[in-house]
């Protein structure tokens, strides 16, 4: 295996009742697909390796424009991809079209309700797992998956739990305008309060759901952003919502955040460490026992 192994969960814990505006995603479908980094190839290798998946049928929840389901269609007879946003549903279809993806079925819809009709062997949530009701999602992932097959929870760090100075300048800034300051990468504007909410890590939802050999690996990846790459990214995420629906504001953001980077890095070139990861867990097969 090429990943690095951890037995701290990547991210925390989460509220159980994660209470996310289901709107928070939309309109950023062409930023998600141009200014997201892409999963590193090394990732896949490694989560097939360990699943010893390949042929059948993957289901991917909250696909977003295609990130997982694309990259690993070739690995699989069926894919399904389902997300519930239409704008993020359209570009990946698009997507798929122009790299020849034509095994995958696109449906727009929420993650803990797609219409399964066959066993799957790989069941992948990217980016997304800790905006959904991942109690539920673990036990239908259980029922759908064939004895064996794996929920991959598949994920990327983010600015907010970032140690360059430059991050800390992006946080401080998207806080000011978003009129949210201090708050942490682990909430959402919506988000329900933790004080009041229990709390899991990915992993302890997946084993409370039955999932067995639980496991995580990290792929950091080293990344060189643009300002404009990185307002792009931005906007992509739920932390700039509320200024990317008011022009007037994003217009104003985008130039106070640019004028402090360059000031911070006049070249204009962002360095960061993007730490990628899956969480992997397996469903009891009673032939093995």
């Amino acid at each position: 295996m090429s990943g690095t192994s951890s037995s701290a969960s990547t991210p925390p814990s989460w509220p159980v009742q994660p209470g996310y505006r289901e709107d928070l995603f939309r309109g950023t479908a062409e930023y998600y697909s141009q200014y997201r980094p892409a999963y590193p190839v090394s990732l896949f290798e490694d989560l097939l390796a360990r699943t010893g998946q390949g042929g059948g049928l993957l289901i991917d929840l909250a696909c977003g424009t295609g990130e997982i389901a694309i990259p690993l269609h070739d690995r699989f007879t069926h894919v399904q991809a389902v997300d519930l946003e239409p704008d993020m549903v359209e570009v990946g279809r698009r997507k798929a079209v122009e790299s020849g993806a034509t095994n995958i079925d696109w449906s727009v819809g929420r993650a803990e309700d797609p219409v399964v009709t066959a066993p799957a062997q790989l069941v992948t949530i990217g980016n997304a797992f800790h905006r959904l009701d991942r109690g539920l999602i673990a036990e239908r992932a259980g029922q759908w998956l064939d004895p064996g097959g794996c929920l991959a929870i598949v994920g990327s760090s983010t600015p907010w739990s970032g140690t360059e100075p430059w991050q800390a300048i992006a946080v401080d800034v998207v806080a000011r305008w978003s009129g949210e300051p201090g708050r942490p990468a682990s909430t959402s504007p919506a988000a329900v309060d933790s004080s009041v909410s229990p709390r899991r890590t990915h992993e302890e939802i997946l084993r409370e759901a039955g999932f067995l050999d639980v496991t995580e690996d990290q792929f950091p990846t080293p990344h060189v952003w643009t300002v404009d790459e990185f307002l792009g990214f931005l906007w992509s995420t739920s932390y700039a919502t509320q200024i990317r629906q008011d022009p007037a504001l994003a217009e104003q953001f985008e130039k106070d955040l640019r004028a402090q980077l360059l000031d911070f890095e006049p070249s204009g070139q962002l360095q960061e460490s993007i730490a990628h990861y899956y969480i992997l867990g397996r469903t009891p097969d009673p032939s093995r026992t």
